[in-house]
């Protein structure tokens, strides 16, 4: 059963990452603004994912795991299910599923944080797997959070831009850009091109899918 949480879990995140935003182009049809107007603000959003893409993709916070003998010392667990959840570190930067989304808010547009708070969160009832449901990766009660041992990362990289072949391309918009820019990852460090989108909303740009 934790073999297939894993599978589905992978799959429904692989979604996630592919997600594009279609609508948001919709949304205006005037010319897009020069690369040089939006240059730092699509460098400091890029940068700025890294952190919270380790948490909603990668590695996750840390825990305390169960099984150590710290864990047998303190009798941590005792009376818990074994449902996967382990206790997030008290020394963890995010101590709350609001920290984190407070967070990603900062980086991801409103649509696409609600494609990923759903399954991060609330959890998914899959079509791949008759009759399965993935848990949320975190959840909380009024003490603690927690995060499930049974989800496995999906992205464990940090990929590398080279912000001077930054350009946008068709089809951005006035508040929408698409945008063409060089990277690599410590897994595949070859250069190429990758496509990452934006969208304009309260006041300011948004990443409208992932980065990593």
């Amino acid at each position: 059963m934790k073999h297939t949480l894993k599978t589905v879990f992978l799959t429904v995140l692989a979604m996630i990452l592919c997600l594009s935003a279609p609508v948001s182009m919709a949304s205006c049809s005037t010319k897009p603004p020069e690369l040089e107007d939006v240059y730092d603000r699509l460098v400091e959003l890029i940068e700025g994912s890294h952190e919270i893409n380790v948490v909603l993709f990668g590695a996750g916070l840390p825990v305390y795991p169960r099984g150590t003998e710290e864990d047998a010392l303190l009798h941590r667990y005792y009376g818990m299910a074994e449902d996967g959840r382990e206790f997030v570190s008290l020394y963890a930067k995010y101590q709350r599923i609001s920290d984190i989304k407070a967070a990603a808010s900062k980086i991801y547009s409103e649509a696409y944080c609600a494609s990923v708070f759903e399954t991060l969160f609330t959890g998914y009832a899959s079509d791949i797997v008759a009759g399965s449901v993935l848990p949320a990766r975190y959840s909380e009660d009024e003490m603690r959070i927690y995060q499930n041992s049974h989800v496995d990362p999906l992205v464990n990289y940090v990929r590398v831009y080279d912000y001077a072949s930054m350009k946008i391309v068709s089809p951005s918009q006035g508040k929408y850009l698409k945008v063409e820019i060089d990277s690599y990852t410590e897994k595949y460090p070859q250069w190429t091109t990758i496509d990452l989108a934006f969208v304009y909303e309260n006041g300011n740009w948004y990443l409208d899918g992932p980065s990593c």
